[in-house]
């Protein structure tokens, strides 16, 4: 049996030694790529910093067509699954569902052919890919953990109870077959034991932040009311809230301008009010970008107008670069964030709400300082790559 000896123990300073034979994990990600969502995000950068420990780690995902080339330093495997070129199906319709679907029917091919090269599967996301292969990998006696991302949106463990009738009954009796969840946020772990789960098989790891990448500039900037905004171009992340509260503050800030990074189904819809309510020459939508470190350090505020949330990347990267944070009051932001000490909250949908904290903070000098200074410290001391991916070891190793 073969032995790995492990980077120093971010506690105590101590060597650990992981067993390759015992650790045998297979990661289950459907969209498995640094820039195509949060989800596949977190997954990259979790199996990289595992694979960098020495863990004997692969990637089971989708074949995707006409994204961003991404270089792997992870084994992936990627399978056939519908629509290719289609990878945001969080959407509850019939084309996405067919897509997850006939991917979890060869995932489920994969896994039983390949059964032999792991005994820890760990899924991103406890839906549908999970749903199809819990029964047989429990029968081949292997360990499963399910990291949840979302809450309320039925579409993934701890949001499924009374929402499909009998079929509900049915999931939720498969998914207490998984030995472990990850909850990302106390609201996603009360959703899991409201709908059943034990308790002791719910573990709290939040999502974390790559702090060698995402870390604040020291150099004194002048105030150029610049707003910052990342992330998918979906309904559910309230940018037309964003745009709506602008209009009010473009009145009061006439030099004040949004940078909007991302892209999605919404992005038309977007720019069509952007130019009724006549602002378009004060918002800049770059589409998706490689380096949103760059203007991040460039912001002077940081907005999330989220409606429904899990614990988001861009929350936290935005936080980890010493931007002063607005968030709507929802799901895992209001477990990083307290309120006008490490970033200012809003109720969600509530324009004049949005609309008087960017003018608070435009106008409040001391309370920008104060609030990068809090927002870095809270990501240093909970959120860090470094401190999280212990946590993962240890659950890895105590299955």
């Amino acid at each position: 049996m073969s032995y790995l000896v492990n980077q120093s123990s971010l506690f105590d300073g101590s060597e650990e030694i992981i067993d390759s034979e015992k650790l045998k994990i297979c990661v289950v990600c459907p969209v498995y790529h640094s820039g195509l969502g949060g989800i596949g995000k977190q997954a990259v950068t979790l199996t990289t910093e595992l694979h960098k420990r020495g863990l004997n780690i692969f990637v089971i995902t989708r074949k995707l067509k006409h994204v961003p080339y991404f270089f792997s330093e992870v084994k992936c495997i990627r399978i056939w699954a519908a629509r290719p070129f289609e990878h945001r199906i969080e959407t509850i319709n019939f084309l996405n569902v067919l897509t997850s679907v006939t991917f979890s029917i060869n995932l489920l091919y994969t896994l039983i052919k390949r059964k032999k090269d792991y005994n820890i599967v760990h899924f991103h996301g406890a839906s549908i890919p999970l749903i199809t292969t819990i029964f047989f990998l429990k029968i081949f006696k292997k360990k499963v953990i399910a990291k949840v991302s979302s809450a309320k949106l039925g579409i993934e463990a701890g949001s499924f109870k009374g929402r499909y009738g009998f079929l509900s009954k049915f999931i939720i009796s498969l998914l207490k077959k998984v030995d472990c969840f990850i909850a990302i946020s106390n609201e996603i772990k009360d959703g899991l034991i409201y709908e059943g789960y034990e308790k002791e098989r719910i573990y709290r790891i939040p999502n974390f932040v790559d702090l060698k990448l995402f870390h604040p500039i020291f150099a004194k900037k002048n105030l150029n009311k610049t707003i910052v905004f990342s992330g998918a171009l979906e309904k559910r992340k309230g940018v037309h809230i964003l745009l709506e509260a602008l209009n009010i503050i473009q009145r009061e800030f006439s030099d004040v301008h949004l940078i909007i990074l991302g892209d999605g189904s919404e992005k038309i819809y977007l720019q069509k009010i952007a130019h009724n309510l006549n602002i378009s020459n004060k918002i800049t939508f770059k589409g998706w970008v490689e380096n949103v470190v760059d203007y991040l350090h460039s912001a002077d505020i940081f907005v999330l107008p989220s409606l429904q949330e899990g614990l988001p990347n861009s929350l936290l990267e935005a936080m980890a670069c010493g931007i002063p944070v607005i968030a709507s009051k929802i799901g895992g932001v209001v477990d990083v964030i307290e309120d006008g000490k490490s970033g200012i909250l809003f109720e969600p949908g509530n324009i004049s709400d949005l609309a008087n904290a960017i003018r608070k903070l435009l106008k409040d000098d001391d309370l920008r300082d104060k609030i990068k200074a809090e927002a870095v410290k809270i990501i240093v001391e909970k959120f860090s790559i470094e401190r999280v991916v212990e946590e993962y070891i240890n659950l890895y190793k105590n299955l």
